[in-house]
Parts: C-alpha cells; sequence; structure tokens
C-alpha cells in the first residue's frame, strides 16, 4: 500500500521531487558596527529575483537561514556605505557555512579578502568570464556611445549595426559559458544571461548539450528551460502569454478573454520609473482616441504602493484599467525594462513591442492603431 501512496503523492504533488533545502550561513567581522551596514538576501529562481533576509545578530556575528530552490544557494551580501554599496556573492550549501573577514578590512574593497569554511566564492570565475567578452564589449560600447547623441529610427543601418555588436557580445559570453559548463557559475551566467538576443532555440538546444545531468534536471533547471520556452512564445511565435489576475478593484481579469474580444495593449510601468511617467500622456492620448469596442488598454503597475497608483490614475486621468504587483506577469512577459508595451491581436498575436526597436513617443505604435482602426 506504501508504494502506491507514494507514487500517487508524486503524480499529486510533482513538487516533491525536489526537496526543499535550507542554508545556514554566519558572516563574522572583528567590529560589530559593521553588522548593521551590511545586507543580505538570497537569489529565488522561480521569482528571478533576490529576496531580502533578516540575519540574526550575536556580538560579531549575523547568521542568516532560509530555504532555498536552487542548485546551490546564492547569497548576495551589500555593504551600504554613502553612494557606494560594495557586494559579493557566495554559493552555499546545506552544510552550515561560515563567512570570516580579517581584522582589518579594505574599505575601498572589504570583500576582497574573507576566509570561507563550506562555501565558494565565484568571483574569480565571474571576473574570467567578463575578461573574456571585454573586447568585444567595448566595440559595442565605443559604438553605442557613437550613435546615442544622434539615434536614427529602427530600420536604419546604424541600429542593425548596433544589434549586430551586441550579438556579438552575447556569442562571445556563450562561447565561455560552454567551454566552462562544469562549473555551477558557468550555469549561473547561462540563466543570467539567456534573456540575451541569442534566439531561445539554439540557447535551449545548447542548455542540453553542455551542461551536467545534475544542472539540467534540477528545479533550477527546469526554471531555466521553462524560461526559455517562453521566449519561444514570445519572440518567434509571437504569442501572447494568458494570466488571470484581479485589477485594482479587485475585479477577475483573464487576458485570454479580452483579446479574444478586442485588441489589448499591454503596457509594464512603475510609479518609481521616470520614463514610465511621461509615456503617460501619450498613453491617454491612445485611449481617447481608439474606441473601447476595438482596444483595451490594461497597465501592470510593479513593485508600486497601491495608493500610489490609484493617486496617478486620478491626477493623471489614466482611465484604463490597471493591475498592481502581480508579479507573475512582469516574469511572464519576461520584462527587464520599464516602461514595456506590447499590442495584442485577437488572435493572441504580439504584433507590436516596444523595446524591439527604438520607438520616440510611440510614434510606432500609434500609426499601427491608426492604420487598424481605418480597416474597421
Amino acid at each position: 500500500m506504501k508504494p502506491i501512496v507514494c507514487f500517487l503523492m508524486i503524480l499529486i504533488c510533482p513538487g516533491l521531487l525536489f526537496a526543499q533545502k535550507n542554508f545556514k550561513v554566519s558572516f563574522v567581522v572583528p567590529d560589530s558596527t559593521i553588522l548593521k551596514n551590511l545586507s543580505f538576501s538570497y537569489y529565488d529562481h522561480k521569482t528571478r529575483e533576490n529576496v531580502s533576509l533578516t540575519p540574526v545578530y550575536e556580538k560579531n556575528k549575523a547568521t542568516i537561514t532560509h530555504s532555498y530552490n536552487t542548485v546551490y544557494a546564492h547569497i548576495r551580501v551589500e555593504l551600504v556605505s554613502g553612494d557606494s554599496w560594495p557586494a559579493t556573492t557566495i554559493f552555499a550549501t546545506e552544510k552550515p557555512a561560515t563567512v570570516t573577514f580579517p581584522e582589518h578590512i579594505d574599505k575601498a574593497d572589504p570583500f576582497g579578502t574573507y576566509t570561507l569554511t563550506n562555501a565558494e566564492n565565484p568571483r574569480q570565475e565571474f571576473q574570467a568570464a567578463d575578461e573574456y567578452v571585454k573586447e568585444v564589449k567595448d566595440l559595442y560600447l565605443q559604438l553605442y556611445d557613437s550613435l546615442a547623441p544622434n539615434w536614427k529610427p529602427a530600420d536604419s543601418l546604424d541600429y542593425k549595426r548596433l544589434t549586430t555588436a551586441k550579438l556579438a557580445v552575447d556569442y562571445k559570453r556563450l562561447e565561455y559559458i560552454s567551454s566552462h559548463a562544469n562549473a555551477y557559475s558557468s550555469f549561473v551566467l547561462f540563466e543570467k544571461y539567456n534573456s540575451t538576443l541569442l534566439p531561445p532555440e539554439l540557447l535551449s538546444e545548447r542548455f542540453n548539450a553542455i551542461f551536467p545531468a545534475s544542472f539540467r534536471n534540477s528545479d533550477e533547471g527546469a526554471s531555466v528551460k521553462k524560461y526559455l520556452q517562453d521566449r519561444v512564445a514570445l519572440e518567434e511565435k509571437k504569442k501572447a502569454i494568458s494570466f488571470i489576475t484581479k485589477d485594482i478593484d479587485n475585479n477577475q481579469l483573464a487576458l485570454k478573454e479580452v483579446y479574444n474580444k478586442k485588441n489589448v495593449l499591454l503596457v509594464f510601468w512603475g510609479t518609481w520609473c521616470g520614463g514610465c511617467i511621461e509615456e503617460i500622456p501619450t498613453l491617454r492620448e491612445i485611449r481617447q482616441q481608439c474606441p473601447r469596442e476595438q482596444l483595451e488598454m490594461i497597465s501592470i503597475a510593479s513593485r508600486s504602493p497601491v495608493e500610489k497608483v490609484r493617486e496617478f490614475i486620478k491626477d493623471k486621468q489614466m482611465d484604463w484599467k490597471h493591475v498592481v504587483n502581480d508579479e507573475k506577469i512582469p516574469l511572464l512577459y519576461q520584462i527587464h525594462g520599464y516602461p514595456e508595451v506590447f499590442l495584442i491581436d485577437t488572435k493572441g498575436n504580439i504584433i507590436y513591442k516596444y523595446s524591439d526597436y527604438p520607438d520616440l513617443h510611440l510614434a510606432g505604435l500609434r500609426k499601427m492603431l491608426a492604420g487598424m482602426a481605418g480597416k474597421q
């Protein structure tokens, strides 16, 4: 009977295959006053962000503990010091780990020297990866600096040159990762940079070909594969990923139900984002010019206080649907910069994406919407 029960539990709760792991890391410093200026976080691959942690203090020691879902726990430590926030990353396991700082800490490089017990410092490996791409990255940055003052439309030769230069950086980085695939630091770099200009199908092929099974078949590996599958849907198939959420007034909102009836303008923004705020008057004009039976507008505010969003809606007359702090949606749409705008047609096709090419004042989007209105 027990084997049957276990089998059913795996069917019902596949997440049990990846048992919960917990880390415990202590940081020992010569002066306890330094501890209060240290901030701690760990990386959660499901949300693709660093999550803050509150340590337990004991004299000159700070201890953090939490569950983790990556192959190794990614611990990030920052020293809050004026305008400069130096930081370091360490990898830990379930074995209790200790980070011991020397008696005299270099203020210019506080994380330059420390002793690790049951933990690893990937700093040299990350530096080696940066050095490997430095030459092509410098060429890209030089080209960008030369073009930025006189930026031209997306179909210009300059834009294509810049894209080609950026691709060269991405290919060079993938080359480094492929030649160091047994190192967990390379797996982390691959996860960090899998939203590059490189085609997701190429990245999926390399993922399956170069990394050991212990990385590929982990919970973290499954997340990387899912992320790349979503990229295929968004970038190559140009298909919207549906979601169900609640709007700011607690009404249910299902994206697929909306775009089955009319086109949808999906806007990602935040109350903290200057470029997003500058864009609001243009969005308001679009709302006024496009009939509601033809176009639904949905703004997704990220990391923004609800009351602050309500103030913006009222003061800036943002008369359309709003969703606040449902962070699974920016993750689904792989938002890496704000503002971001998608136009979705009634077949669920993504027919416009703001970050695909420069579109000052959304002029290209407005032209597209005007053309669509003329056909109806």
